[in-house]
């Protein structure tokens, strides 16, 4: 018997982890099992072919809120040129309607709920053997059985992790070809915030250490460039934590490159973790902390346990370590949370400036706790996946699209990384409030037609100064210097932006390898190129002459002249914000 197990996943970066689970699992007694993964933006036509040429008996996808809805598209058309093919569907987003599911598709067989690893491998051996009366005992399977639709929902808990044998063989990790890497060391969640999944079960089941050190070592050896764990809250175990957090930066020593990312509740944090924390090298680790909102109101209604307080002075001092990557999420419907509460939601977090702010929107999941109780809150929501909010009782249709504006003018310029230096200034000098700043910036978009023809990354420079000078007349020579910073630092090239200037200076390149040629200076400011000759040199730097004492105001530099040279050197980025290394010059002949 031949069994295909297909991922559609949302990006050619990601991997699935679930098929390289069940194939594991199931080991060679039900026969011959292949995986193939391709992306939801991958042609419906060229996938279907890809499957039919597999010509297997059984074809297996899992299914998620981002690719169901080609995965319905797929299998029935495969149903129609192979009809004696079964198909099965598992995952998050069939396991809570499979009988529905079933007798709506006629063309889906099985449907596998909730942890599929024992379920799948009964359900193919029943298959391999013809034991069609063996599919009734199946706990977890809603199947087809002679035209009528039988189910057993006793959803499967596998209580001892450790006899799941590893999705991370060699046959897996050939195939990443450069992906990100999903591992988990734990399920569940000790929280049950009515949004989440994670609140229809409770008990978080871990790994053993062994066990997790043993599939990390096997990654970090293959080269892997990052890991993302997708344990729910990381971090709920402290001790757990701590030893999985000492153990990669103990491999980092070793000079590996690999990064690790964490989903963390920042106030669980303690002096002993950060302590921990403090020894990692600069980027090996990165956080995404939830915040979702800081209404104490809201976080009652979703039962969502926070301590709003620990949380922003914990995240605060793991953003001064200066060698952690982080990211903040907000969600944007919850119950309780009007626009005027999101405002302050996001200016909260916002002041903490991580370094990418993620604001979502509430999606109402099959199975969860919020969806049940859409009627209490007045929720209207698209009856497709991904099942996003469209207005409740606190806040309307109008407000959600506002936000959605506001939303893509965070992803441009926040989130870029790229306009660190000039955001700063706006919020310390133009605006009131960062969510007045973009929601003005959002409708400053919408007005000159920018806000559906996503502009390059060199024209957003362009059009925030063009919004800036309007705004702050009186300021524009100032921005257009902040505004030439930032593009140095986060771009090797030289070639500035459209409507941003640089000032020239006659002789001013024979200065920059006059500067190259002194041992002293390549000791003080670019000590990697000892010995190298000036003119290579060159190549991997940029000297940029800057006024009016825009790094004093930043609070940068102390410099005090009315201009100065700053030495951008293209060798060194940070593996944490993304920048490249630049320093003024002290001396100079300006």
């Amino acid at each position: 018997m031949k069994t295909l197990i297909v991922a559609l996943n949302s990006k050619y970066i990601h991997s699935s982890l679930a098929p390289w689970y069940l194939k594991a699992s199931c080991g060679e007694e039900p026969g011959e099992i292949t995986i193939k993964e391709f992306t939801i933006n991958d042609s419906i036509d060229s996938i279907l072919s890809d499957i039919y040429r597999g010509k297997a008996d059984l074809v297996a996808f899992s299914c998620y809120i981002w690719n169901i809805d080609i995965v319905l598209k797929i299998a029935e058309n495969l149903k129609k040129i192979c009809p004696g093919i079964k198909v099965a569907l598992g995952g998050p987003e069939v396991s809570f309607d499979s009988v529905q599911i079933l007798e709506r598709y006629t063309f889906i067989d099985y449907v596998i709920i909730g942890e599929g690893e024992s379920v799948f491998k009964h359900l193919l051996i029943a298959e391999k053997f013809d034991k069609r009366d063996g599919l009734y005992g199946i706990k977890g399977l809603t199947a087809r059985i002679n035209g009528k639709v039988y189910s057993n929902t006793e959803y499967q808990m596998i209580n001892d992790l450790d006899s799941i044998p590893s999705p991370y063989t060699s046959e897996m990790i050939f195939s990443l070809n450069k992906r990100i890497v999903y591992y988990e060391s734990s399920r569940g969640c000790p929280f049950s915030c009515t949004y989440c999944l994670s609140s229809t079960f409770d008990g978080v089941r871990y790994f053993s250490m062994d066990r997790v050190e043993e599939d990390l070592n096997r990654l970090i050896e293959a080269g892997v460039a990052q890991i993302k764990f997708v344990d729910r809250t990381f971090n709920c175990n402290r001790n757990r934590a701590k030893q999985i957090f000492k153990f990669i930066i103990q491999k980092s020593r070793s000079g590996i490159k690999t990064n690790f990312h964490f989903e963390v509740a920042a106030d669980l944090f303690d002096d002993e973790m950060i302590e921990i924390l403090k020894n990692a090298p600069e980027g090996l680790i990165q956080f995404e902390i939830g915040v979702q909102t800081t209404n104490e109101e809201t976080f009652e209604v979703i039962n969502r346990k926070t301590n709003l307080v620990k949380l922003f002075e914990n995240t605060n001092r793991l953003k001064m370590l200066g060698n952690i990557h982080i990211h903040m999420d907000l969600i944007a419907g919850l119950p309780g949370e009007g626009m005027n509460s999101f405002k302050n939601s996001f200016n909260e977090a916002y002041s903490i400036k991580p370094h990418q702010l993620q604001l979502g929107f509430l999606k109402l999941l099959k199975g969860s706790s919020i969806r049940e109780r859409a009627g209490e809150y007045d929720y209207i929501f698209k009856e497709y996946a991904p099942y996003e909010i469209l207005s409740n009782k606190y806040i309307g249709f109008n407000e959600i699209l506002s936000l959605k504006e506001l939303e893509e003018m965070v992803e441009r310029y926040y989130n870029s990384g790229r306009f660190i230096h000039i955001l700063e200034y706006i919020m310390n000098r133009l605006f009131m409030s960062a969510f007045e700043f973009y929601e003005h910036l959002s409708a400053y978009y919408r007005t000159k037609g920018f806000m559906n023809k996503p502009p390059s990354s060199r024209t957003l420079y362009s059009i925030l100064y063009d919004f800036l000078k309007d705004i702050a007349p009186d300021r524009k020579g100032f921005i257009n210097e902040i505004l030439k910073l930032d593009f140095l630092s986060s771009d090797n090239s030289n070639n500035l932006p459209e409507g941003i200037e640089r000032e020239v200076m006659q002789g001013f390149k024979e200065w920059c390898f006059d500067f190259l040629k002194s041992e002293q200076n390549i000791s003080l400011y670019l000590p990697d190129f000892k010995g190298v000759p000036p003119k290579q040199i060159y190549k991997s730097v940029h000297f940029e002459i800057f006024s009016k004492d825009v790094l004093s105001e930043l609070g940068i530099s102390d410099l005090n002249r009315g201009k100065y040279v700053v030495l951008f050197n293209y060798s060194r980025r940070s593996r944490v914000t993304g920048l490249y290394e630049f320093k003024p010059i002290m001396e100079s002949y300006l």
